[in-house]
Formats: C-alpha cells, structure tokens, sequence
C-alpha cells in the first residue's frame, strides 16, 4: 500500500488513508498521503483533499476489535469528497461497516487465502464485505480461486492484480547497502553463501521448516550460512525455535532476526532466498528478493507463489519436500553461473510487478465498477 500511495502522489491522484492501527510504517505513510487514524488516541488531522481518491483501511487485528470512527473523524472523511473506497486487506470488515454511512462504493483487494481469512475476519464483517463490494482485486490466482470456491464469488467480480512495489524505490535501497558490513556485523564471511528466509514467526510461514531445510543443507555443506529476517527476540515462538537451534548445534550458521528497522540489509545480502510457507498468497519478499536478482525457491501448492517461481526455474519443490528442497539449495550454492542465470529471470519478473505497470490497470477497473456500483446501489439514495 505504500508502493501504491507513492506512485499515486506522484502522479498527481490525491489519496486519503483510513488506518485502523498503529506501526512502524505510519511515519512513511503521513509523507505521501493525509491519514485518518481510527484507532486511540484521536488527533487532528491536516487540511481535506478534493479530486480523485482512493481509501485505504488498514489490516485489521482481533485485538484490535474496539476501534471505532467517530462522527468527527467521519465527517472529515465526508468533507474530503472522496469518490470510493478500496480496502487492501479482507479482514478490514469491521471499519468498512462503520464507513458505510459516507454511501461510497468500495472495492477489496485481498492478500490473504483461506488460514488467514479464518484467523483475522469475523463471519458477519465477512458476509458484508463480500455482499456490498464492487469488485474484489485478488493477489494471485490462487487467491481467486479460494474466494471463488469457499466464499461464492465469481470470475465477473474477481480479477488478479498481483503485489505491486515501486521497483525504482527498492532498488535505489538495495544499491546502497554495504553489504560487507552487514555480513561483518553478523559475523558471514564476505566470501560465504547466505540463504535468506523472512516472514512472521507462525505456522503458515514454516519457519520452523526453514531450520530442518538448513540442519540438511549444512549436513554436507558446511559453510552455507541460514538468515531469517522476522522472529521476534522474545516470546513463545522465539524460544521454541531457538530451542531446536541449540539441539540441531547449527545456532552458529541460521541467524534469527527479529522484525522492523531496515530488512532490507539483509535481503541485500541473500545469494538465495527460500519460501518455506505452507500458505502463502503472492508475498513481497519474493519480488524484493528477485530485485536484488536472487533465485527463489517455494513449495508447489503453497499459494500464489508457484506462479512467479513458475516450473521453468527448476525452483519449485514438491510440497513439503524437505530434502528436494535441501538439494535445490545445494546445488545453486555450489554453481555461481546458474545462481546469476535465474537471479536475472527473477528480477525480470519483478520489475513486472511495478506501480507504473500494475496501477494504470487498477485506476482503469475502478473507474468501471465504480461508476456502475454508484448509478445502480446508490442512485436513489
């Protein structure tokens, strides 16, 4: 969404942004766009916005079921004359209920499959969303398929839209990481092999599959360093992973680390990046990791991914198949030729996945559906 916002200010489209919760990125947020916090404690906000707009909502947490818009906070929204919504998450139901009284027509684009819809929407914020929307944009087709097959939604209301990221922006960060310092600072040698994993430390993204990939790898190559970016230093997760580390004796070759500040470091510093999730939508990490020209390996059936890893790369590994994936690896780290090889098929598919590609196709269907949903379910009111 920040991608997206960017692009948009650049290009002279004024934006709002509904926020239903606090975090790190809220500072990168207020420089490109005006933002409405619905979530404690309440703030003024600056000047309203005409033209143009697109909303967006947060992604909205259990714990986060209290937050509420007041009628100030809505009639600043009102005043802003916005002409839609679009919500970048499925589980932001609860707030677009309590938008409902500014009588915008609204569009979803949904990241998540079906682990993550259980965990993070309610069945009746579900049911309205999925009732009221204009038309939902899908991170990958697998994404579509799961809306269409559990959630009755059909190939006329559904397209893809796959994750999109201002390419130039993350490049311009890659470039300017001193790679050899991070490694120093890690204690990897200039010269070593690093495999890269990132993502919360929970189920659905296998970090725990990430270690029993690494024990394999370093069974027989030794010197393959294991990095994963997004285990938190403490809590119940940290603690069991760590836990394995110790046993396994590989603490010294997989380093844990925790989310936030510039991750981008580290992805600088992959020679190769592993998708270990069992599920697993269209995640940006992979295009992050193809920009920086790494090979990316995933499981089949996992989602979105097999897509852009596609069958053409030799990277994608049987479900769960540890050791096929163990292999993969071992392979690309003993053959720098082919790493640089489908390090450029990945960042060619990367850089398809630009703003400037993907946005004007965005804009385009909203300005279709929206104008319909408005003449038809609001006409009369």
């Amino acid at each position: 969404m920040l991608h997206l916002l960017t692009y948009l200010r650049e290009t002279g489209i004024k934006t709002g942004l509904v926020l239903g919760s606090a975090g790190p990125l809220l500072p990168d947020y207020e420089r490109v766009t005006t933002v409405y916090r619905a979530f404690a404690p309440p703030v003024a906000q600056l000047g309203g916005l005409r033209g143009r707009v697109l909303a967006k909502l947060s992604v909205g947490q259990p714990s986060n079921r209290q937050q509420t818009i007041s009628a100030k906070l809505l009639q600043r929204i009102r005043d802003a004359h916005y002409d839609g919504i679009v919500a970048n998450t499925i589980a932001n139901g609860r707030l677009l209920l309590q938008l409902e009284p500014l009588q915008l027509p609204f569009a979803l684009y949904v990241h998540e499959l079906e682990t993550s819809i259980r965990i993070y929407s309610r069945p009746d914020e579900l049911a309205y969303e999925l009732t009221r929307v204009s038309h939902v944009f899908c991170g990958s087709e697998a994404v579509r398929q799961n809306l269409i097959t559990h959630h009755g939604l059909t190939s006329g209301n559904t397209s893809v839209l796959n994750s999109l990221i201002h390419t130039q922006t993350l490049l311009t960060k890659l470039a300017a990481v001193d790679r050899r310092a991070v490694r120093q600072r890690l204690g990897i040698p200039a010269d070593a092999v690093v495999v890269g994993g990132c993502g919360n430390a929970e189920w659905r993204k296998g970090v725990d599959l990430f270690l029993l990939v690494a024990r394999q790898v370093l069974n027989t190559r030794p010197d393959t360093y294991f990095v994963w970016v997004g285990v938190p230093e403490l809590g119940d997760e940290a603690q069991r992973l760590r836990y394995d580390l110790d046993r396994m004796n590989i603490a010294g070759r997989v380093h844990l680390l925790p989310p936030g500040g510039n991750y981008l470091d580290y992805v600088a510093c992959f020679d190769l990046f592993t998708l270990t999730s069992r599920e697993d939508p269209y995640p940006l990490v992979i295009l992050e990791a193809g920009l920086n020209r790494n090979p990316v390996l995933c499981f089949e059936q996992s989602g979105g991914s097999p897509d852009y890893v596609g069958t053409d790369t030799g990277c994608l590994v049987p479900y769960l198949d540890l050791s096929a994936m163990s292999d993969g690896i071992g392979k690309l780290a003993d053959d720098k030729t082919e790493r640089k090889r489908l390090g450029g098929i990945f960042y060619e598919r990367a850089m398809r996945h630009d703003v400037a590609v993907l946005v004007p196709q965005l804009l385009a269907r909203l300005d279709s559906v929206f104008a319909q949903t408005t003449a038809i379910q609001y006409g009369s009111r």
